[in-house]
């Protein structure tokens, strides 16, 4: 005993760890045998007791009377077998009413050889004068009190024609005017008016209409509203824009 005592005492630290980590693995693999056996044996059971048994249920039987008795009687009630016999009748099928057949209308020779007429063109009026012309009374703020024709020659395109001669007219006399000489229009000229009335025309360079008469005795008083001007237009001082248009070239 004393021999195996001193064989203890001489094992060092790391002998015991190795000791204790084999005597652990030890009780680990026992312990793992035994859940493997319990668990085979309550399977074993569980399959044991799981066992299915079938009964067989006796088929009803028939006993039958004596033959020597007039009427036999069964005991048990055989139940039949209901089919039911329905004969499916085909649904109506509906005839289709016939489309009406689209028939193609042929244009006889006759219509096709019609020639029908070509239109005519419309040919533009001849104007009756070269210088056709129009004549506007100015607004007062237009104005500003001037008593004048301004007077203006231009071709189909509103441009100006230069060095173009117009004659004023009154009863007892005429002046003629010449265009070009107007930085605002090269087609401008004015002739100042003063009482009576007068026409104004285009000379020398083919037939002209004849404006007028014009005349500044107007007895009204007309105010720009722009600047308050209350003689913008009044008796002797009213103006007039004339435009002559060259109609022929």
């Amino acid at each position: 005993m004393n021999g195996l005592k001193k064989e203890i005492a001489a094992i060092n630290n790391g002998q015991w760890v190795i000791l204790i980590i084999l005597s652990m693995a030890v009780n680990v693999v026992i312990l793992i045998g035994v859940v493997m056996l319990t668990s085979a044996t309550k399977l074993e059971l569980l399959l044991a007791g799981s066992v299915i048994e079938y009964t067989r249920t006796p088929l009803p039987t028939f006993t039958s009377t004596p033959t020597n008795q007039p009427h036999a009687t069964l005991i048990g009630t055989r139940v039949p077998t209901w089919t039911p016999t329905v004969t499916p009748t085909s649904a109506d099928t509906a005839t289709p009413t016939p489309r009406p057949t689209r028939r193609v209308i042929a244009a006889s020779a006759a219509i096709a050889a019609i020639d029908l007429p070509s239109p005519t063109p419309t040919n533009s009026p001849t104007p009756a004068y070269d210088f056709v012309g129009t004549v506007r009374q100015m607004t007062p703020c237009e104005n500003q009190g001037n008593h004048h024709i301004f007077a203006y020659v231009r071709d189909r395109d509103g441009h100006g024609i230069p060095n173009m001669r117009m004659r004023v007219s009154w009863p007892t006399g005429e002046a003629f005017l010449m265009t070009g000489d107007k930085m605002q229009d090269a087609g401008l000229a004015d002739f100042a008016m003063f009482k009576g009335s007068y026409n104004i025309e285009v000379v020398g360079a083919g037939s002209s209409q004849l404006i007028g008469p014009i005349s500044p005795d107007i007895p009204q008083n007309e105010t720009c509203e722009q600047n308050g001007n209350t003689e913008a237009n009044s008796l002797f001082h009213y103006s007039f824009e004339v435009i002559f248009t060259r109609m022929r070239p």
